[in-house]
């Protein structure tokens, strides 16, 4: 367990849903025992949904149905669009680890297009892993701008390890949404914002909760501790494949599966 400071006596959140329970719902449902919430604030839209068993192979075949459905609502490539996907955190933490492995599925084309004609199903897509400042010393904000600026991006996708309050919800929940991302926001450590008024393009962020603090547990308000599942390492490897699987057939064009949600 990693051990950190807490400024103040909020217990923080990622999750809209935890956030804001008076959030506009627009439409609620179910497919194959995943719940599916969408809901808007302040023009923002959220997608959250909700399953049970990632090491269950049909579950997860059915999550993927699901995050196929629903990113294509937000992604929906056009012909002319240019993406660069950016997978936060820090790959030596595990629980922290989502976005980078998630970026080690994803298929990097921008080069192809360089070479000339590419097959019309392939979007043009670039993948970066920025690290954490501790790291690097470096805002990712600035480091993702320049990228963006550089290769003309017209969509960035952002995935990233979430915090929640509700430990029933640890990787067991996905939050979409178009309104960008505060890195570290939730465990009170506010990093450069991604979003489209920072990025000057549309940004998806994609988030799943790997971690809740004790504060949330028993109720304390000093000294916090992070805890994770035990099988994070499994979890988090194989919630990557999936979103990293999920997000080349949206924006590679390779498949032929309809679901209607």
């Amino acid at each position: 367990m990693h051990k950190i400071k807490i400024n103040d006596n909020l217990v923080r959140t990622d999750l809209i849903l935890e956030k804001n329970p008076h959030i506009k719902n627009l439409h609620s449902t179910k497919y194959n025992g995943i719940n599916i919430s969408k809901n808007k604030d302040n023009n923002y839209k959220y997608t959250t949904i909700f399953f049970d068993d990632i090491t269950d192979s049909l579950e997860s075949k059915h999550l993927e149905e699901v995050l196929i459905a629903e990113l294509k609502d937000y992604i929906n490539p056009k012909p002319n669009d240019i993406f660069l996907v950016i997978g936060l955190g820090n790959q030596k933490s595990t629980p922290d680890s989502l976005g980078p492995l998630t970026i080690d599925n994803i298929i990097p084309t921008r080069y192809l297009f360089s070479f000339g004609e590419v097959d019309k199903s392939y979007s043009n897509v670039s993948i970066y892993k920025p690290d954490v400042i501790g790291n690097t010393g470096i805002e990712s904000i600035s480091i993702i701008k320049s990228i963006i600026k550089e290769i003309k991006a017209t969509k960035v996708i952002v995935i990233d390890a979430l915090k929640a309050n509700n430990i029933d919800r640890l990787i067991k929940t996905i939050q979409i949404t178009n309104s960008g991302i505060h890195p570290g926001s939730g465990i009170n450590n506010n990093r450069g914002e991604i979003s489209e008024k920072t990025t000057k393009a549309d940004v998806i962020a994609i988030g799943i909760p790997t971690v809740v603090d004790i504060n949330s547990l028993l109720d304390k308000d000093n000294l916090s501790y992070i805890v994770t599942p035990t099988n994070i390492d499994f979890v988090i490897e194989r919630l990557a494949y999936i979103l990293g699987d999920s997000l080349n057939i949206i924006l590679h064009n390779h498949h032929n599966r309809q679901i209607t949600i």
